[in-house]
C-alpha cells in the first residue's frame, strides 16, 4: 500500500538527502538556515550514512530573533575580536604615541581624487610611521624622518566645520602628511607629542655652515682653505639652478604678505640673481630682492651666501655679469646687517679676492663693502632706484638743503650718515639746517639716518 505523499515527504526529511551537492536536512530552521549555508559547514566520515556533524563559524549570520544566539553577547564580542586581528598586536618598545588614524591619500586612475583612508601610526622618537594595520604581520607603508626642521600645524576648527575631522599637518623634507582624526583631544594628543619629539633634536646643518666653520677655523692656513674651496664646488659659482637653501629653514615655513614659504622664496631669489647676468639695467631687479629681504628678514643672511657662492671662481673673474653680483652686493652691506657667522664668512671672502686680484675693479667693490658693513645699522625702507645706481657706480649722493636764513647748501651723503657726522663734517650746523637735515633721515635704533 503506498504511502501518502506528506508521509513520504516527513520520512525523507528526517533521514535526510542530496539533491545536486547541495545537503538538506535538520528541520526546524526553515528558510533562515539557507541564509547561513555560507557560514556553516558539514563534517562528514567517509562511508559514514548516519547523521551528520554540523560545525558552525565564530562569525555569526544574521539571527531571526536575539533567542537564537548560540553565544552570550561578550562571548560573541570576544570571538569577533579574536578573529579580526589575525595574529599578536604589534609591539613597539619605543613607541611614544600610536593609534589609528586617517590620511589622505589618492586613488587610482578611475579615483584620482584625494580620499582618506585608515591606518595605525607609530610616533618614535626618530620617525612617525604607519602601517596597514596593527597586528605584527602588517607591513609599514611610509615613514617621516623627524628634524628640527620638520613643524606641526595645530587643529583649525574651519576644517572640522568643513569635513567634521580635525586636522593635523606634520611637515617633513619631502612628504607631509595630513591626518585625521573625529576627537580633538586625540589631534591634540599627537600635536604635542609631535611637537615634543621635534624640539628634541639637534639643530640641522647645512653643507655650507659645515663648510663656514671649517674656513673660519683654517683662516690662517691659505693652503688649506684653498683646498677647501676647491674640493667642495657648493662653495662656488654655479651656472645650474639651485634646488635647496643654503642655510636651514623650516619646512613649510610661512613667508607672509603674499610670499611663499621661506625654503621656496630662497630658491626664487637665487633665480633672480642668476638673471642679473643678462639684464641692461639691473636697478629695478636689485631693488626687488632688497625689497624681499627687507620684509623676510631670515633670508637676508641666505641671499648674502648666495653672492659670496656666486662671486667665488666665476667663469670670468671681473667680466660684466661678475660685477652683477658684486654691485648687488654692495647694495646690500649698505642695507642690511647680516648675522655675526655670515659677517665672518663675507670679510674672509673679501679678504681672499682683494688678495688674489688686488688691482682690479673687484677688490674696489670688497674695499667699499668692507667700510659699508662696519658702518650700516639697518634702514626702514629699501634704497630707491637713485641711489642703487649710486651705489652700483660707488658713489655718495648729493643731497642739496635749502634753509630760511641762507643758500642751498650741498651735502654728501650715503645709506648710514648720520647727522652727528654731517655736524663734524660741516662744523656747527645751524639750527635751522639741522631741523631740515633731520627731516630727510630714517630713524633706527635711537639714531638718525639719511
Amino acid at each position: 500500500m503506498p504511502f501518502p505523499g506528506g508521509l513520504w515527504w516527513l520520512l525523507c526529511c528526517r533521514q535526510g538527502f542530496t539533491l545536486l551537492r547541495r545537503d538538506y536536512g535538520e528541520a526546524g530552521k526553515g528558510v533562515a538556515d539557507e541564509e547561513e549555508a555560507e557560514e556553516s559547514f558539514e563534517l562528514r566520515s567517509q562511508g559514514d550514512e548516519g547523521p551528520t556533524l554540523q560545525v558552525t563559524l565564530t562569525q555569526p549570520s544574521r539571527a531571526s530573533s536575539g533567542s537564537e544566539r548560540s553565544l552570550p553577547v561578550s562571548d560573541e564580542m570576544h570571538s569577533l575580536i579574536t578573529e579580526k586581528k589575525h595574529g599578536r598586536v604589534r609591539d613597539e618598545p619605543d613607541a611614544i604615541v600610536k593609534g589609528w588614524l586617517q590620511r589622505e591619500v589618492r586613488g587610482g586612475i578611475k579615483t584620482p581624487w584625494l580620499r582618506p583612508r585608515k591606518y595605525w601610526f607609530v610616533l618614535t622618537e626618530d620617525s612617525l610611521d604607519y602601517y596597514s594595520g596593527c597586528d605584527i604581520s602588517a607591513r609599514r607603508l611610509g615613514s617621516l624622518v623627524l628634524t628640527s626642521l620638520c613643524s606641526v600645524l595645530w587643529p583649525d576648527k574651519q576644517t572640522y566645520k568643513e569635513t567634521g575631522y580635525w586636522a593635523v599637518t606634520v611637515f617633513g623634507r619631502k612628504h607631509c602628511y595630513r591626518l585625521y582624526t573625529e576627537h580633538l583631544n586625540e589631534a591634540v594628543h599627537w600635536v604635542c607629542a609631535l611637537q615634543k619629539v621635534i624640539v628634541s633634536k639637534a639643530p640641522v646643518q647645512t653643507p655650507t655652515q659645515i663648510l663656514m666653520c671649517d674656513i673660519e677655523e683654517n683662516r690662517n692656513s691659505p693652503e688649506v682653505l684653498e683646498q677647501i674651496y676647491h674640493n667642495n664646488p657648493i662653495l662656488c659659482y654655479t651656472a645650474g639652478p639651485l634646488y635647496a637653501p643654503l642655510l636651514p629653514f623650516p619646512y613649510a615655513a610661512p613667508g607672509g604678505q603674499g610670499y611663499a614659504g621661506l625654503r621656496d622664496e630662497a630658491v626664487k631669489l637665487f633665480h633672480s640673481l642668476q638673471q642679473l647676468e643678462g639684464v641692461r639695467e639691473p636697478a629695478l631687479l636689485m631693488q626687488g630682492v632688497l625689497q624681499t629681504c627687507h620684509d623676510l628678514p631670515p633670508l637676508v643672511d641666505e641671499i648674502y651666501c648666495q653672492l659670496v657662492k656666486q662671486t667665488t671662481e666665476p667663469p670670468v673673474p671681473g667680466a660684466p655679469a661678475d660685477l652683477r653680483y658684486w654691485q648687488l652686493l654692495t647694495c646690500m652691506s649698505y642695507t642690511f646687517v647680516p648675522s655675526l657667522p655670515v659677517l665672518c664668512y663675507l670679510q674672509l671672502h673679501l679678504q681672499r679676492t682683494e688678495k688674489r686680484f688686488p688691482d682690479s675693479e673687484m677688490a674696489q667693490y670688497g674695499h667699499f663693502i668692507t667700510e659699508a658693513v662696519h658702518r650700516t645699522k639697518g634702514r626702514e625702507c629699501v634704497p630707491s632706484l637713485e641711489e642703487i645706481a649710486r651705489l652700483i657706480g660707488r658713489q655718495e649722493m648729493v643731497c642739496t638743503v635749502q634753509s630760511p636764513s641762507t643758500a642751498t647748501c650741498q651735502v654728501a651723503i650715503a645709506s648710514h650718515t648720520t647727522v652727528q657726522e654731517l655736524q663734524q663734517g660741516r662744523g656747527m650746523l645751524e639750527a635751522p639746517w639741522k631741523t631740515v637735515v633731520q627731516a630727510l633721515c630714517l630713524s633706527k635704533h635711537g639714531q638718525c639716518y639719511l
